[in-house]
């Protein structure tokens, strides 16, 4: 019986170092759990019992326990490594088997599976496209492929429009020059004539010292008037060799008199002429009280009436008096000067305050007759070669930049010559000598008569229309006179209203606010929608306005992206158009959702860096079935604005909030495993997404699991029904990521276990000795 008792016990120290070496060979293994041995003694017992004094027969192993108390975090900072803080196991699935496990070091197989270091798959709930978990257990995958890219189909957005922002636009009128001499064609000398009187050939040398000569030259009509008058000659002391001498004299007398006249004598060949300095002026030259008996007297008294100075062609403008009216009802008097351009009129407006005035000038050229075989049309003195109407474009056109800065052509459909200069300066046409002139028809504004020029001495000069703005407060008091040229009468119907600072997105004058942020087409590529927010006016007389109104204007890549316009002319009934759409405030800042519009962006052609349709989806517009909401998957590049949350507060602009949901095409970039098991996947397109959830499982006795080997438990009946969730949920742990749960043994403890079971087992083993000397003894007995 000694034998048994003391085999029993060396059985039970050899399982006690076996378990014993066992935890220490794993202290270093990831998510093991220590195990001890449980033992209890034996005893014989009779049908009818035993007495007390019954001795023992060895021991038995009861149990073999394992420790599933939690072993320290060890930090590695992968992505995928996990430990459990608490109660749980992460769950496997191993060939269809499932296994538990509390070891997380986990990685990714070749299709994105999360898998052990044994390639079992890790469980968990997937998620869908929009990040929401589901409830179905299955493996965790990752999709490690290029995330394809989302076309953004709506934009949410919050603002703060500052309260105390000015209105930057306000309501001007405008008037244009519309007499009747504006842009009419005017036909007459190239070259401005003087006023003439010819003395003839005189003969010479004349002794006015001998023989003098004296009398009176008369200038009437001339301008300017001061130049006009009377002056007294007496040539008395000198002797003139030659006709130029003569006329020396002359002038010597007329510009040392007291009060000279605007006259000069001039040599012309042979002959003598008496003209008037100014060209162009309808004056007259009278002689009288002639003295003297020499060639100079006879010639004066011999010489007929002055004829008569003829001016060159003009626009025909005369002079025209604006008084214009400002808001303190101060007036400034404004006189254009006669003939002046309407380049030279408009710059001189623009120098009033409150008046803005722009000008442009109209001629055509027609084909029918024209003639320039000799290459000699002049064009505001730039002699012009081509000899047909298209050559005779392309020759204005290459010099709108240096010689003829402005002026540019195009011929129409009816094969005319459209001719513009589009700051307003007089078109100025002719032939130029000596060579003989070729045929030009011309006309100004259209209604206006046609005028012809076929020799080298006319010109035909055609002048521009002004365009006159003048901001809020101003007004046209008088014009002077009342029936002009430049002006007919002025009515209220002369006078439009016209928006003054108008908002144009590329003058930051004329809006309030801006943003910019990046939207998506359906390829995946980027663009920038700009968002622009103009306060408007409110006038508590005027029911049409109202407080707290903004607009906000939207472009894309500085495009308009507005539906056409189906009331404007072809093709401009089919261009895309400003969208603008009104956004209103309550009395307390927040947002009025009732009278704000609703905001849908139906006119956007996504382009490429070329400029051009770059293939992505096209615009469905409104006129077209464009409407809201945007369908998905979407089938056109149509997107909503959502400006809930946007408020008008007395502070700074700000972006309170934005997000679209488009993006372009992007790679897994990290991934990033929350405390309750959401896998977040972050990719390079500065995107984000839920992929899954790491799913644990907890039993209502973890002590019945069956160790299956690396560090994996299976399911028996002794464990009770896996209880699966998400971690922090019920009874379940969280998840401690970029970690790993080292195992829970304790060396210290074990080496002195190991040295007990060591004792144990020698013990036993001098049982046995003991136990076979005495039973050798017997033996020896006789």
């Amino acid at each position: 019986m000694s034998f048994n008792t003391a085999l029993s016990g060396i059985r039970a120290s050899n399982t006690d170092l076996q378990v014993t070496g066992n935890n220490i060979a794993n202290a270093g293994t990831i998510g093991f759990k220590s195990s001890r041995v449980e033992f209890g003694d034996l005893y014989s017992a009779s049908i009818l019992g035993s007495g007390g004094n019954t001795p023992g027969s060895g021991v038995s192993l009861q149990m073999i326990r394992q420790d599933f108390g939690n072993g320290n975090p060890k930090l590695t900072e992968r992505d995928l490594d996990l430990a459990v803080n608490g109660a749980g196991f992460f769950v496997l699935s191993n060939q269809g088997e499932r296994l538990f496990t509390r070891a997380g070091a986990f990685g990714l197989n070749d299709q994105g599976y999360v898998v052990s270091a044994t390639g079992a798959f890790l469980q968990g709930f997937s998620a869908n496209a929009q990040g929401n978990i589901s409830g179905i257990i299955g493996n965790l995958r990752v999709d490690v492929n290029t995330q394809a890219p989302r076309q953004t189909t709506g934009v949410e957005s919050a603002f703060n429009l500052d309260s105390n922002e000015t209105v930057l636009e306000t309501v001007g009128s405008r008037f244009a020059t519309d007499g009747a001499a504006v842009g009419v064609t005017q036909v007459g000398l190239q070259d401005a004539t003087t006023t003439t009187t010819n003395l003839g050939a005189v003969a010479t040398p004349i002794d006015f010292g001998a023989n003098p000569t004296t009398f009176d030259i008369t200038l009437a009509g001339s301008s300017p008037a001061s130049g006009n008058g009377t002056v007294s000659i007496n040539l008395n002391a000198s002797t003139a060799n030659s006709v130029q001498d003569i006329v020396n004299l002359i002038n010597s007398a007329i510009f040392s008199s007291a009060t000279p006249i605007n006259a000069q004598a001039v040599a012309n060949g042979g002959n003598i002429e008496l003209r008037d300095l100014t060209e162009g002026a309808s004056s007259t030259i009278t002689l009288a009280n002639v003295t003297g008996g020499n060639a100079l007297s006879a010639a004066l008294n011999g010489a007929g009436p002055s004829v008569a100075g003829i001016p060159s062609a003009t626009n025909g403008y005369l002079s025209q008096t604006l008084e214009i009216q400002g808001p303190t009802g101060a007036t400034v008097t404004f006189t254009s000067d006669a003939g002046a351009s309407a380049a030279q009129t408009a710059s001189e407006l623009n120098a009033l305050a409150g008046v803005t005035a722009t000008a442009r000038t109209n001629a055509t050229l027609y084909a029918t007759n024209f003639n320039n075989a000799n290459g000699n049309l002049t064009l505001n003195g730039i002699t012009l070669a081509a000899n047909n109407l298209a050559a005779l474009a392309n020759e204005i056109n290459a010099l709108t930049t240096s010689t003829l800065p402005g002026i540019s052509a195009t011929v129409n459909t009816a094969g005319d010559l459209e001719i513009v200069s589009a700051v307003g300066t007089d078109l100025r046409f002719a032939f130029a000598g000596p060579l003989p002139a070729g045929q030009a028809d011309i006309q100004g504004r259209a209604g206006t008569g046609l005028q012809t020029i076929n020799n080298i001495n006319d010109a035909a000069v055609i002048g521009g229309n002004i365009t006159i703005v003048m901001e809020e407060g101003y007004s046209v008091a008088s014009s002077t006179p009342a029936v002009g040229n430049l002006f007919a009468p002025l009515t209220p119907a002369s006078f439009t209203d016209v928006p003054i600072n108008a908002f144009d997105p590329t003058d930051q004058n004329t809006y309030n606010h801006a943003t910019s942020n990046p939207v998506f087409d359906s390829l995946g590529n980027p663009h920038i929608m700009s968002q622009y927010f103009v306060k408007q006016p409110y006038d508590p007389a005027d029911p049409s306005t109202s407080p707290n109104h903004w607009v906000m204007y939207v472009q894309i890549d500085g495009q308009n992206v507005g539906d056409p316009d189906p009331t404007l002319p072809s093709p401009a009934n089919t261009l895309p158009t400003m969208a603008s759409f009104n956004v209103h405030f309550n009395a307390n800042g927040t947002l009025n959702t009732t009278l704000t519009d609703s905001m849908l962006i139906s006119n956007w052609t996504p382009l490429g860096e070329d400029g051009e349709p770059n293939g992505a989806l096209a615009p469905l517009n409104v006129l077209q079935g464009g409407t809201t909401p945007v369908v998905e998957p979407p089938s056109s590049s149509n997107f909503e604005i959502d400006l809930t949350g946007t408020t008008q507060f007395g502070s700074s602009f700000a972006v309170d909030d934005y997000d679209q949901n488009g993006y372009a095409t992007g790679r897994l970039a990290s991934l990033d495993v929350g405390s309750t098991g959401i896998i977040f996947a972050r990719f390079t397109n500065g995107e984000a997404q839920v992929l899954g959830q790491v799913a644990l499982a907890n039993f209502n006795n973890i002590e019945g699991l069956r160790p299956v080997g690396n560090t994996m438990w299976a399911q028996t009946f002794e464990t009770g029904e896996a209880v699966i969730g998400a971690p922090g949920s019920s009874s379940l742990g969280n998840i401690t990521a970029g970690a790993l749960e080292e195992s829970n043994v304790d060396l210290s403890e074990e080496l002195v276990n190991l040295i007990i079971a060591q004792r144990n087992f020698q013990a036993n083993a001098k049982t046995i000795e003991t136990a076979n000397a005495t039973t050798q003894t017997i033996i020896n007995l006789r």
